[in-house]
């Protein structure tokens, strides 16, 4: 009996040893298979280090992004699309880490965590995308000469119709990376960019004034040229003479913004920042946006006015602009943009995907109203048919070269929900942004309206 005992001991301490290296390697298995799977000296999907298998992607607008062939990876076969997808797509290097060659790699490659490596030939590795590539390439060749970013996505349902970022270059014909003209090309600019964003910051600023300074439509604001704020010159773009709140917006003075700014105070104004998203980074199919940064809580009065104005030590990320934009389309609540269809398997279970109040419906509407003005009394309607444009423009001193141009805003008609956000860098004013707007946002209308 004794030796039966102790036998089972032994057992019993075996089997636990077993459970306890199963447990072990059953858990390194879930957290690290798919990392030894992608990793560059797997000879079933790289050749010489370079991704050489892997699944379709499709635009929106059924234009193959990517497939594999005989050599390997292979990208559109339209010069236009190749440039402004190439952030959305990615490189074979994973360089750019927003591409769906490096966030959804597994999905590509045909790798499951029950399966294995089951074959990038399968249909279940295809990835449709919510991106448009005609409206895309229009976008990219709208920027003309300069950089900066393109973002346009249908706020009632987050679909991002276009994502566009440059510079970029063309994967079939890769230059020298390291001139200057291609600095900062692996960023996504609409995802990971950070800009000083001059009077498009306004928008906060007003959002935090309708809701905490009661009588701020009854107020005046006279300006001359700028303000005396504690012995120091605030300059503004014009002389905009005694003005209301819709005026002062409209006319995007610097005068009356930086005396709002002033009365809101340090913590109010850090407060609207954070609930307006300026501060905070999003996951956009599992991909993290950069966060914007904002803190006035130990700035003096003059810099506290530079800051409502979009200046001081502030800068933005266009995507949380975009989707501030569209929450204030929404009633106020912000939809998670995606640009991975929800038609596929690899988003139906997209956790990301949410919605959220970022303020109340009536100071959305009262924003809304404020914006159209500036559309219809400044920037000319007749620049944007049939969309009833709400939107702010924004110039942004930098330290080197030209102000950046901005233009961000919605479409208030119901057939055509979508927003936006243009930045053009060292375009010098912010003519380039609403140039390139005016060439874009009827296209996004037709491609949202279909």
């Amino acid at each position: 009996m004794n030796r039966v005992g102790k036998r089972a001991k032994y057992l019993s301490f075996l089997i636990g040893v077993f459970l306890l290296c199963a447990a072990i390697f059953i858990s390194d298995y879930g957290s690290s298979a798919q990392v030894w799977v992608v990793h560059p000296s797997n000879g079933n999907i790289y050749n010489n280090g370079e991704l050489t298998v892997a699944g379709s992607v499709y635009s929106s607008d059924g234009t193959q992004l990517l497939r594999s062939d005989s050599n390997g990876l292979a990208y559109s076969d339209d010069y236009y699309t190749r440039l402004s997808t190439l952030h959305v797509i990615g490189d074979k290097d994973d360089n750019i880490t927003t591409g769906v060659l490096s966030s959804k790699r597994d999905k590509l490659i045909g790798y499951g965590l029950l399966n294995g490596l089951y074959g990038a030939s399968s249909s279940d590795n295809t990835i449709n995308l919510t991106i448009n590539a005609e409206l895309s390439s229009l976008a990219y060749q709208a920027l003309g000469n300069y950089n900066g970013a393109v973002g346009i996505y249908n706020y009632e349902t987050g679909e991002i119709l276009a994502m566009v970022s440059k510079p970029s270059y063309d994967p079939y014909n890769v230059p020298d990376l390291d001139h200057e003209d291609y600095e900062g090309v692996y960023i996504n600019r609409v995802m990971n960019g950070l800009y000083v964003p001059g009077s498009i910051m306004k928008l906060v600023t007003a959002y935090a004034a309708i809701e905490t300074i009661p009588d701020i439509y009854t107020q005046t604001f006279d300006c001359h040229g700028g303000v005396e704020i504690a012995g120091e010159w605030v300059k503004c773009s014009g002389y905009h003479g005694v003005q209301n709140f819709e005026q002062a917006l409209a006319n995007s003075c610097n005068s009356a913004f930086a005396q709002i700014a002033i009365q809101l105070g340090n913590d109010t104004l850090n407060e609207y920042a954070k609930k307006a998203g300026v501060t905070n980074t999003y996951s956009i199919d599992g991909v993290k946006t950069s966060a914007g940064r904002f803190d006035v809580s130990d700035a003096a009065q003059l810099n506290l006015a530079w800051a409502g104005i979009g200046q001081y030590t502030t800068l933005v990320n266009p995507m949380q602009y975009m989707m501030f934009c569209g929450a204030i389309a929404n009633g106020g609540i912000s939809k998670t943009p995606h640009y991975i269809d929800g038609d596929s398997f690899l988003s139906s279970f997209n956790l990301d995907d949410s919605e959220t109040r970022l303020m109340e419906e009536d100071t959305a509407n009262q924003l809304s109203t404020l914006m159209r003005n500036n559309t219809v009394s400044t920037y000319g309607d007749y620049n944007f048919p049939n969309l009833e444009l709400c939107a702010k423009t924004g110039t942004a001193e930098v330290e080197e070269g030209n102000p950046h141009s901005w233009f961000v805003g919605f479409s208030d008609n119901s057939s055509t929900p979508i927003a936006f956000v243009i930045i053009v860098e060292n375009g010098a004013g912010s003519l380039e942004a609403t140039t390139v707007a005016s060439s874009v946002l009827p296209k996004a209308a037709e491609v949202v309206n279909k």
